[in-house]
């Protein structure tokens, strides 16, 4: 086996990935690479850091040396790898071809494997999506949505991560009803997945009042339950305490009003005020903006002054 030392760093280097660590991932790999034999699987796990780290240059590099290792010819695999950096570099052109590849290779010699191949579905998607190409893009997310039903389910991130691609694909297509559906199933997994974040909550709301302004006749109501169930999520966690969850109340506050949910939006906005007002004296950001939307969104919604009564006749 490894020497104790080489087994220890390449332990750390996988726990830290799992901690959403990558920097100091990214660290350990790089020692693991100068003091172990040279490895593909060292190789291509520090291409995956660096992508992650959004240091693609260096993802790329690392990749190729796999690729090199492995006698010079990319696998399915490697033109996945390849194919995400080129993508994640804006080089749309060398990106798809690569995905494309990978997508293939991958149904004609695995076919057992559905979750990997909806996964690659994505990454296409994903790339469509970048360059444009909308309605080709739905075609991909929907392919990825369907295989994700049938294995790992609607509670399932990967799910969510389908159906949030298919519906920006959908509103860039014009399909905003459609889009605003498959927002609504992204954001439930959202609200109530155990990696419940403020921010693709906070997102998901923009994106549904945006849509509801294209296409009034979407059931923004349809949102209230999951606003609930996202706040007590994030109380349960205590992670809504901060300026992230303050903007996320008043964004899902201006849900609630223009659904006709005044009493809880108010509640809630009111809440979510105090947060973001407390962000913005300590410093963490100049948040005048959300600030004075808060105060016009209150003071529309408080009762008007009763009129002055008619003076009895004399």
């Amino acid at each position: 086996g490894l020497p104790w030392d080489v087994k220890c760093i390449q332990d750390m280097a996988t726990l830290r990935c799992k901690q959403h660590r990558q920097a100091d991932a990214a660290e350990l790999l790089e020692e693991l690479a100068s003091k172990a034999p040279p490895h593909p699987a060292t190789f291509i796990n520090l291409g995956t850091v660096y992508n992650q780290l959004r240091q693609y240059e260096k993802a790329e590099s690392w990749f190729l040396q796999a690729v090199n290792l492995k006698g010079g010819t990319p696998g399915r695999e490697d033109f996945w790898n390849l194919g995400i950096c080129k993508k994640n570099m804006g080089k749309y052109e060398e990106a798809l071809p690569m995905l494309e590849d990978a997508l293939r290779e991958f149904q004609e010699h695995e076919p057992e494997h559905p979750v990997t191949i909806a996964k690659l579905h994505s990454s296409v998607g994903g790339c469509l999506h970048d360059m444009g190409r909308f309605h080709e893009a739905v075609s991909q997310y929907q392919k990825a949505y369907d295989l994700y039903v049938e294995t790992v389910g609607r509670s399932s991130p990967l799910f969510c991560g389908a159906a949030e691609g298919l519906a920006k694909a959908l509103e860039q297509d014009g399909r905003f009803s459609e889009s605003f559906d498959a927002l609504l199933e992204a954001f439930e997994v959202y609200a109530k997945g155990d990696a419940v974040h403020p921010t693709p909550l906070f997102e998901g709301l923009e994106m549904a009042l945006k849509l509801h302004e294209q296409q009034p006749e979407v059931n923004l109501a349809s949102f209230e339950p999951l606003i609930e169930a996202a706040v007590k999520n994030l109380d349960s966690r205590g992670q809504a305490e901060d300026g992230n969850a303050g903007l996320l109340m008043s964004r899902a506050a201006k849900v609630l009003i223009r659904s006709d949910h005044f009493l809880t939006g108010v509640q809630l906005l009111e809440r979510g005020r105090k947060l973001i007002q407390t962000a913005h004296d300590s410093g963490e950001a100049d948040l005048t903006h959300e600030l004075l939307e808060a105060d016009m969104l209150l003071r529309s919604q408080a009762p008007l002054p009763e009129a002055p009564r008619a003076a009895a006749a004399l």
